[in-house]
């Protein structure tokens, strides 16, 4: 097994959106050639194509035989990243973009603090049809600062982390049972053993499209989100309590009126 002289890389899971990956290739091969590249198919139908890439890049293929989901697929790949002793792994999702800069700003601030073990950034989120920017995901910054956000909700944005391929030696992988959470519940058992953090620049672009899982599963989503504030609660910790009414509160309200508060508070801010 030959071993990359890269230190970073690339995990993108892709199911039927072979456009949606090449546009969000594009945006990676704008970038320093800092990383290589595995994609995961799905079992896309038809199956996904390795589009050209510049020389500096390599890219890898790996094919599912059907189509598991999400899980399945971001745990196939870690297995292939790990078999490759990648010490790092940056995420990224089909149909988004990066700005230039992001693997090096994370890669640096990595190797500057030991301790932590995922780094984040900021955000926009766009409409995929027409490129306009919908809203500003503004995460928090600093380990401490994270953590305590993090037990309220999500502060790490998935398509935009970094990850010490070690952490999940420690933590183990993607846990199924958290189905439209699995990233959150993963977050939390990571922010248990390492301290995590994000970037203040905003160096992923995410594309928001009608029919998207996250639309879609809203309630099943909040549910396994609430599972993971139970399994992972502190009795005597105030951020904990805040989660849990938080995420309630969301199970009642329509996702269009959270969506139009989040759009108003982005432009306002």
């Amino acid at each position: 097994m030959t071993k990359s002289n890269n230190s970073i890389c690339y995990l993108i899971c892709v199911f039927n959106d072979q456009q949606g990956l090449e546009e969000s290739l594009q945006s990676v091969f704008l970038d320093d050639p800092l990383a290589d590249i595995l994609i995961v198919d799905d079992g896309s139908v038809p199956a996904i194509k390795l589009p050209k890439a510049p020389k500096e890049f390599n890219l890898h293929l790996k094919t599912l035989d059907k189509n598991l989901g999400l899980i399945d697929a971001l745990n196939s790949g870690l297995t292939w990243i790990m078999e490759h002793e990648y010490p790092y792994i940056a995420r990224l999702d089909a149909g988004d973009t990066v700005n230039k800069g992001r693997l090096s700003a994370q890669y640096r601030h990595l190797e500057i603090n030991p301790n932590i073990g995922m780094v984040g950034t900021q955000m926009r989120a766009f409409e995929d049809k027409t490129e306009k920017t919908l809203f500003h995901v503004r995460n928090p910054i600093g380990a401490k600062k994270v953590s305590q956000t993090l037990k309220v909700k999500n502060c790490l944005a998935h398509p935009s982390v970094m990850i010490r391929t070690d952490v999940f030696k420690k933590v183990g992988f993607y846990n199924p049972e958290f189905k439209h959470a699995e990233d959150y519940e993963m977050w939390r058992r990571i922010e248990y053993n390492y301290e995590v953090d994000n970037l203040i620049d905003i160096l992923v672009n995410k594309e928001i499209c009608e029919g998207q899982i996250t639309a879609v599963n809203r309630r099943g989503s909040a549910l396994s989100k609430l599972r993971a504030q139970i399994k992972y609660f502190k009795l005597l910790d105030v951020w904990c309590w805040i989660g849990v009414f938080r995420t309630l509160i969301s199970l009642i309200i329509p996702r269009s009126i959270l969506l139009f508060v989040r759009s108003r508070l982005s432009s306002v801010s």
